[in-house]
């Protein structure tokens, strides 16, 4: 079995390395933290001692003087209290060594007990606390706002009434048939020959008009004109088959629309809005 390394002799504090096992003693951040202060052992050093002066250890007898000695014999007579708690007794402040620092290493130091918050270390601790606090007001932050989205979130019967298939079969040649969408109402009209003509005939003054538009433009198919039954001045809701241009004529202020849903006369700023529509088939369109 190896024997164990006999630890160098130390010449300064910075040399001591503390015991392992002390139990006032815990490893912490890669330095030796302090418990308490009377129960960690100061170093001493007693200086060497000087033989011709007696300084050997308490209770040996010196035979070797100034004045004589003999070559051939032993200059310790006694050797019977030579152990190391008979050592002469020496100040800590005479045999410690000068220390090349104010707080050198291996002396006691509380330093470690009054850092401030971002000493190097405690920075490991301090990322973790953040990070944690981070993931966790992250969490919290999406639940909210995820709650907070989903309560101004149309609801789904909201979504449904935006979308309404009509069955055309019903509406009769000339007839103005109302459809609900969207909590207003939509006018899908199914024109005559001679409604066509009149609105296409209207096309070459288009440009002229308050809000240009020809027949093409607002009618995807030349006999169904579908359009948002809403004034376009103040919200009221326009009678069909009437005005000066037979489309539809406002009683409340006397705004005036052809037969293509377009303002011609009195005070409403826009024709009548075409809601977004496809036709599915010859006899089904889809409103939204």
């Amino acid at each position: 079995m190896a024997k164990a390394a006999k630890p160098p002799v130390v010449h300064d504090t910075a040399d001591l390395v503390p015991t392992s096992g002390d139990p006032h003693q815990y490893y912490g951040m890669g330095n030796y933290q302090y418990m308490h202060y009377d129960t960690v052992r100061e170093p001493t050093f007693p200086r060497k001692p000087d033989v011709a002066k007696g300084e050997l250890a308490s209770g040996a007898t010196v035979t070797r003087t100034d004045v004589w000695h003999d070559p051939k014999e032993p200059a310790i007579v006694s050797v019977a209290k030579f152990s190391p708690e008979n050592f002469r007794p020496v100040g800590f402040a005479e045999n410690a060594p000068m220390p090349t620092s104010t707080v050198p290493e291996g002396a006691l130091d509380f330093r470690a007990n009054r850092l401030p918050i971002g000493h190097a270390d405690r920075r490991p601790f301090i990322y973790f606390m953040t990070a944690a606090s981070a993931v966790i007001a992250a969490s919290l932050i999406r639940a909210v706002a995820g709650k907070l989205i989903l309560t101004l979130w149309p609801a789904k019967d909201v979504f449904a009434a935006g979308i309404v298939e009509v069955d055309l079969r019903p509406v009769q040649v000339g007839q103005n048939f109302t459809v609900k969408w969207r909590e207003k109402p939509v006018f899908i009209r199914k024109r005559t020959e001679d409604q066509i003509a009149s609105a296409k005939k209207d096309d070459v003054i288009a440009p002229s008009m308050r809000e240009p538009a020809t027949d093409a433009e607002r009618c995807k198919r030349p006999e169904w004109l579908i359009c948002i039954g809403v004034c376009t001045h103040l919200g009221c809701i326009p009678q069909p088959d009437a005005g000066n241009y037979g489309g539809y004529f406002c009683p409340c202020h006397g705004s005036h629309y052809d037969y293509a849903g377009r303002i011609r006369q009195g005070p409403a700023p826009k024709n009548l809005e075409v809601p977004p529509h496809t036709f599915l088939d010859e006899n089904t369109v889809k409103l939204g």
